[in-house]
């Protein structure tokens, strides 16, 4: 009598979450988890209801991982530190990216697109110490469209960096971020 596999849920998405990793949201198929965990698809489909619920797992990994390059102190300003760790995790987590940021995802985002990664990014606002204090001294009429400048202007330099348009150093990407959020600071947030 052949022994069963036994996988728990915990397994079966570190191994989804590592494929993503290492080769792309793509690659995390059943039978590809599977495959990493040494099995049959069996044990996959009767431990999870659906590969979302893969997806949607994932992507709470993804998203805490973002979050810590985010809480790095590149600088001394929490805000500055949340732009720069998003470029840099953009760049050195190619994939991860990708499977938040580019995809499409519509079981996890909706199908909201856009209005769903910028939540994504959002969240690191709430997660990285001292970003409150750093928001004070902004106007709140002039919150929202700094918010918005500021994130079309990390998402954008995040993909040229991502697809590998730009090479940046730490470095280059913290002066970026410094010199637009200093521009953007400077007018006021300005309407968009």
């Amino acid at each position: 009598m052949t022994q069963k596999a036994s996988f728990t849920k915990e397994m079966i998405i570190k191994a989804a979450f590592d494929l993503t990793r290492e080769l792309g949201w793509e690659t995390a198929t059943a039978r590809n988890i599977a495959r990493k965990l040494g099995s049959s698809t069996m044990p996959i489909y009767s431990t999870v209801k659906s590969i979302e619920e893969i997806e949607k797992e994932v992507t709470e990994k993804a998203i805490e991982i973002m979050v810590e390059y985010q809480k790095r102190p590149y600088t001394a300003d929490p805000m500055v530190n949340i732009g720069v760790g998003y470029i840099v995790f953009a760049r050195d987590e190619h994939n991860l990216f990708r499977f938040l940021f580019i995809l499409e995802r519509p079981a996890v985002d909706g199908g909201l697109g856009a209005d769903a990664r910028k939540d994504f990014f959002m969240r690191s606002f709430g997660a990285v110490p001292g970003v409150g204090e750093s928001m004070r001294g902004i106007p709140m009429d002039s919150m929202d469209s700094l918010i918005l400048k500021s994130w079309i202007f990390m998402h954008g330099l995040a993909v040229m960096v991502n697809s590998g348009l730009l090479d940046l150093t730490d470095e280059k990407i913290t002066n970026l971020v410094l010199e637009a959020g200093g521009a953007f600071y400077a007018a006021g947030g300005g309407s968009t």
